[in-house]
């Protein structure tokens, strides 16, 4: 019996130590990097209207035909051929008008083809309202345009608002020149595309009409 412990304990004294079991590893993932979808930076409603500008080319500006247009001397998109007929009232009553379309804001926009869009509402407008000087104001106006808009450049922006009549920013009244009320837009987009037109001929020597 002795024997037996003192075997039993020499062994144990000799036996080699146990490695407990290593704790299983957490599974380890590759981190996934997942790309960022890559979109386009929105354009601001200024670049699309540039950009479509810019799309127009010579060849349709060349194709724009004129037999459509209506006479200056009509009811609809009237322009006075000359100012010489006014009498010296009138005539200052039309230049306080036009002081008051040069102080609009409308007028001074710095983005180019909306101050255009904005000068052919007054005209627009002026038609639509029959305001006193419906056929005057599109007159010194388009004479406006040519004085401050590079040829070129003004060119496009007619053609641009001929041909594509439902882009850019339309404004529906103008309470600067005592235009409260708000006025179809539809309407005035087609009126101020028309006052457009008309320019775009006289800047490409194709209007006004020549008589038979």
């Amino acid at each position: 019996m002795r024997r037996s412990l003192i075997a039993l304990l020499s062994a144990t004294a000799f036996a080699p130590p146990t490695l407990a079991a290593d704790a299983p590893k957490a599974a380890t993932t590759a981190p996934t990097t997942q790309s960022a979808a890559t979109t386009k930076p929105q354009m601001s409603p200024e670049a699309k209207v540039r950009a479509s500008i810019n799309g127009i080319t010579k060849k349709q500006v060349d194709e724009i035909t004129y037999e459509d247009v209506e006479e200056d001397t009509g009811i609809i998109l009237p322009i006075a051929n000359t100012l010489d007929d006014l009498d010296n009232d009138t005539h200052k009553r039309l230049d306080d008008f036009m002081a008051k379309v040069q102080d609009w804001p409308g007028a001074k926009d710095e983005n180019v083809p909306q101050r255009v869009r904005n000068l052919m509402t007054v005209c627009a407008l002026s038609d639509m309202i029959h305001g006193e000087f419906e056929r005057e104001a599109p007159y010194m106006i388009f004479d406006l345009l040519k004085a401050e808009v590079e040829k070129d450049e003004l060119i496009k922006v007619c053609a641009w608002m001929t041909l594509k009549p439902d882009e850019g920013r339309q404004i529906t009244r103008i309470p600067e020149l005592g235009w409260e009320d708000e006025v179809d837009e539809a309407s005035v987009r087609e009126r101020a595309s028309g006052y457009a037109k008309k320019l775009l001929g006289r800047l490409l020597g194709k209007l006004p009409k020549k008589e038979n």
